[in-house]
């Protein structure tokens, strides 16, 4: 009688608490890929981001992490150089992956802390951006894709930057598996 209110009382707290998966659990990579799309009013361009160094662990209804390097180049003819050293393990771009309920289909992605040192090629200006993405995934999804705006923090040089604020997508392609 004893062992069966224990295993009643096992199962119940077990069944009663949610917690997401993230295959493998922690995850962690050097070598994961993605893409940043910057929207100026002079063009879009999009970058390849490489060697993107991600850890993420499940969370009660998702996963949650940090990038603290990646690589970014081919942005294309809008910028001549874009630096994402900025990016480092003291200060990591951090990632959050949250469902709707448990089981539900989506969730939201939240990647914060963003910041890229970009130059344009019409202006010359440095330009550093930083700022909060948002967006929407699927649970069992690989790929974390979040936009919105960065706000320009600072010019850097004499020559002026474009815009206040910079139209941004982002986008993690990973190894893991995240589901909630």
């Amino acid at each position: 009688m004893l062992g069966t209110a224990i295993a009643l009382v096992c199962a119940a707290f077990v069944s009663g608490s949610a917690v997401a998966a993230v295959s493998p659990n922690p995850y962690s990579s050097t070598t994961d890929t993605g893409r940043l799309v910057f929207r100026t009013p002079f063009g879009v361009s999009s970058c390849t981001l490489s060697g993107v160094n991600i850890v993420l662990a499940g969370t009660s209804l998702g996963a949650a992490g940090s990038v603290s390097a990646l690589t970014l180049s081919g942005c294309g003819s809008e910028f001549n150089l874009g630096n994402a050293s900025l990016v480092t393990s003291t200060v990591p771009v951090d990632v959050a992956i949250v469902g709707d309920a448990a089981g539900s289909a989506s969730g939201t992605a939240t990647v914060s802390n963003l910041r890229f040192l970009l130059t344009s090629a019409l202006t010359r200006g440095e330009c550093l951006y930083a700022g909060t993405l948002r967006g929407r995934v699927t649970n069992g999804a690989s790929t974390v894709t979040a936009t919105g705006e960065l706000n320009l923090i600072r010019t850097l040089g004499a020559n002026f930057c474009w815009s206040n604020r910079l139209a941004t997508d982002v986008s993690l392609s990973t190894g893991a598996v995240i589901s909630w």
